[in-house]
């Protein structure tokens, strides 16, 4: 890591012997069945949630009932709907198919019996509704990681070996993946084969950049960062971003303001400067020695908010340095993988949590 610059910030008064503010959130949705990342859709006013293979929306405009998994229609369904085979994946709206040597059969749609199976209840009902009404729950593939993008209203999803952009439409109340979304496979691309010989590729973490349709991801458990580059639908492009790798930290924040992108893990974080990929070490000294980095995330105006041991930081990013400005409090419900988003009003935070299953919604006067 020699071409890695280290700025260590001026002292700060440690904030930690002051007396703090306890930030008392609402439980807006729970039983999510390990949340692992969480996105907002202002413009709608729901929230989207990677839970356990599944995608969930949540409806800020109800406060019960407000939770539904996202389905995908069967594109094919009404011709013939009976002999339709399951696993041709141009007869979905998009998502994962089943294998077909495990896919039982039935002659009747609407005939309850099938062969016996190890399937859980929910695998068996989304074959009942395929056959009947040609939807069923959108499924991914080891999935990790979403990126909302407001303009485009649509969705990117990190899944093992893919990144798929969505888009989402309401029908009769319930979330519908809209056809047809388009798939980049890893694959594909020369630079994750080697010798002939295919990765083992799991995107972890994308974000945007101020350059539409080009975007930078991470890999798990690689120290190399990738671009995207789909400017040209005809000649999509992914590439090795950095000359000097940055091991274990796979998750990725984009400042808009600085067009820098912060580069993290739970111990440490860098700046890269997009305009000449500069990599910067940054020092927090606000933070207690052997406590964590939680998650962090970014308001339209540019500040920064980190979670550390509970407390929530405000920070700006000034000469090199992510600087604090405050400490805002002590969350007061104990979460031990909380991920965190911010609304553009800048007054309302989102958390989830693997932990309790959750959602919760702080509103900051």
């Amino acid at each position: 890591m020699s071409n890695i610059i280290k700025i260590i910030a001026p002292s700060v008064k440690m904030i930690m012997q002051e007396q703090l503010f306890g930030i008392d959130c609402e439980t807006i949705a729970t039983g999510l069945n390990e949340p692992l990342a969480i996105q907002i859709d202002e413009e709608h006013n729901a929230l989207y949630v990677l839970t356990n293979y599944k995608l969930t929306r949540i409806n800020l405009n109800n406060n019960e009932n407000n939770v539904e998994v996202v389905y995908q229609h069967n594109i094919r369904f009404g011709e013939n709907n009976m002999n339709i085979n399951d696993d041709n994946d141009e007869y979905y709206s998009q998502g994962e198919s089943d294998n077909e040597e495990e896919m039982p059969r039935v002659s009747d749609p609407f005939e309850d019996s099938e062969p016996s199976t190890d399937d859980d209840e929910e695998k068996v009902t989304n074959r009942r509704n395929w056959r009947r009404y040609g939807w069923r729950i959108y499924q991914l593939d080891n999935p990790c990681s979403i990126l909302f993008l407001s303009e485009q209203n649509q969705l990117i999803v990190l899944n093992e070996g893919v990144i798929t952009f969505l888009k989402i439409q309401i029908e009769n109340n319930r979330p519908f993946v809209s056809s047809p979304s388009k798939n980049i496979f890893c694959y594909d691309f020369d630079i994750f084969n080697e010798n002939g010989k295919k990765q083992s590729i799991q995107p972890w973490s994308i974000t945007s950049t101020l350059i539409d349709k080009y975007f930078i991801f991470s890999l798990l458990d690689n120290g190399q960062l990738y671009s995207l580059d789909m400017r040209n639908d005809e000649n999509i492009i992914i590439e090795k971003y950095l000359n000097t790798e940055i091991h274990n930290c796979p998750y990725l924040i984009f400042h808009s303001q600085s067009n820098k992108i912060f580069v993290y893990n739970s111990n440490q974080i860098f700046s890269i400067s997009v305009d000449d990929r500069t990599i910067i070490k940054i020092d927090l000294p606000f933070i207690e020695k052997d406590k964590t980095i939680s998650t962090i995330t970014i308001d339209k105006n540019g500040l920064i908010y980190i979670i550390s041991d509970s407390k929530l930081f405000q920070c700006n990013y000034h000469q090199l340095q992510i600087q604090l400005i405050q400490c805002l409090g002590i969350i007061q419900v104990n979460m031990d993988y909380p991920q965190m988003i911010i609304t553009k009003t800048d007054n309302q935070f989102y958390f989830s949590d693997i932990g309790t299953n959750s959602v919760y919604r702080w509103k900051k006067q």
